[in-house]
């Protein structure tokens, strides 16, 4: 496509809004601007499964092009984009009129409201706006956002471009280092609905914090963080219905499953820029420590040590994560479970370290202190080493506090026990900045 008919797509968009402001979206003219955006915008949505619009440090981009021209039209767009605190709208095929209009006057209108929330309910499904955020909460979701991006190209029959998801993995490694708690925090996130991309996105996360743990260099972090996000590319090439099926695959479905790593290799291999250390991750992370696992053919290969670092995360991240096979355990639980497979399925080494730097609670787990109240770890080592940053959230009476208040306690010696959050009803999302 030619970056010219690129660049028009922010007019067109522009007039929509301008006109949206003046009459009601039934109107002649307002429907003349919504055909005109239209027509910009679906040979990109049909080429390429999706356009980008977004700011970068001030900058218009629409994909990866600046939009550098200072038409009062782009002007108006930058501005609308930065008083609603868009970072970026993501335009997908399926993209109508309705859509567009309502998703216009949403944008158009001077009133305070959740805009997620009321997309959602206007049924505005082929477009999706990521908002400004900041911290280890907005690394992670620009990471989700990335996640999502490369796998549908590949689901598109396209080679992914690198350039994001080398850039994402930078950012997630200086956050680690900044807040390493913070970010492993948002492991617990899950989505089951995209299982897919957030266990990608978990992985890289937890992969950073265990190579953290066995003092790895930024550079090594970086590559475990960008291989976490790609380990599992290759199922985007694995039959839907076998990646979604509730329950134990058949012989014939598991034997297809297995091909995953290999295709992803296939992938990876073709992007640009990419360690050849990302390649061993995206095909060891199921050969196991012992190198008992899959793929077969690579049984007898010698490895970058790193790919034992992911083969962690994503062990721990299957395990607290809730499937329709199985039911999750705490991060402390798997913990304990992931160290009874040292030497065989696990680095012996490597999950030693990784259990010691979370300590004996990890965040993410629910506790109970000596007054009685309910309280989730949500970081540690604020104040000084060994440090407990709580969220309480039952009191000791019972009660629970909206919001939760927040304190730290210069170690775990008030702890008593563990909570089960399934047990309690307690969703510890919900809690989670």
């Amino acid at each position: 496509m030619s970056p010219n008919r690129l660049k028009l797509i922010p007019t067109a968009l522009a007039g929509v809004f301008q006109a949206i402001r003046l009459y009601p979206g039934q109107h002649p003219l307002v429907r003349k601007q919504l055909d005109s955006a239209l027509a910009s915008l679906h040979p990109f949505l049909l080429a390429q499964g999706r356009l980008y619009i977004g700011l970068v440090d001030g900058t218009l981009m629409v994909d990866d092009l600046p939009c550098l021209d200072e038409q009062a039209a782009t002007e108006d767009l930058k501005l609308m984009l930065e008083a609603k605190e868009i970072r970026k709208i993501e335009f997908l095929p399926g993209l109508d009129a309705v859509q567009l209009v309502n998703f216009c006057q949403l944008i158009s209108s001077q009133e305070d409201f959740d805009l997620l929330l009321k997309m959602s309910t206007a049924g505005i499904t082929a477009i999706r706006v990521s908002l400004e955020e900041e911290g280890a909460r907005a690394v992670y979701n620009q990471a989700l956002n990335v996640v999502e991006s490369v796998f549908q190209d590949v689901r598109m029959g396209q080679i992914p471009s690198s350039e994001t998801a080398l850039e994402t993995s930078r950012e997630m490694v200086e956050t680690s280092l900044s807040e390493p708690f913070a970010l492993f925090s948002m492991s617990m996130l899950k989505d089951y609905d995209n299982y897919t991309f957030t266990h990608s996105v978990n992985v890289s996360v937890i992969a950073v914090t265990a190579g953290r743990a066995c003092g790895m260099s930024e550079e090594e972090l970086q590559i475990l963080s960008l291989g976490g996000m790609l380990h599992d590319i290759g199922k985007m090439t694995i039959d839907h219905k076998i990646i979604t099926k509730p329950g134990k695959l058949s012989e014939e479905e598991f034997a297809e499953m297995r091909q995953h790593p290999t295709n992803g290799v296939g992938i990876v291999a073709r992007m640009k820029n990419i360690s050849p250390v990302v390649l061993d991750i995206v095909n060891g992370h199921h050969l196991r420590f012992d190198r008992t696992g899959y793929p077969a053919d690579s049984r007898g290969k010698t490895l970058s040590p790193l790919v034992d670092i992911v083969t962690i995360a994503d062990i721990y991240d299957a395990m607290t994560t809730v499937r329709c096979y199985q039911k999750p355990i705490t991060p402390k639980q798997a913990l304990e479970k992931i160290q009874t497979f040292s030497g065989n399925f696990v680095h012996p080494e490597y999950i030693e370290k990784f259990i010691e730097f979370l300590g004996p609670y990890p965040v993410g787990t629910l506790v109970r202190l000596d007054d009685g109240s309910i309280n989730l770890i949500v970081d540690q080592n604020k104040s000084s080493r060994g440090s407990l940053t709580l969220k309480q959230i039952v009191l000791p009476t019972g009660d629970r506090p909206a919001p939760p208040p927040q304190f730290e306690l210069a170690d775990g010696d008030r702890i008593i026990a563990e909570v089960d959050p399934l047990l309690r009803q307690i969703n510890v999302q919900d809690y989670l900045d």
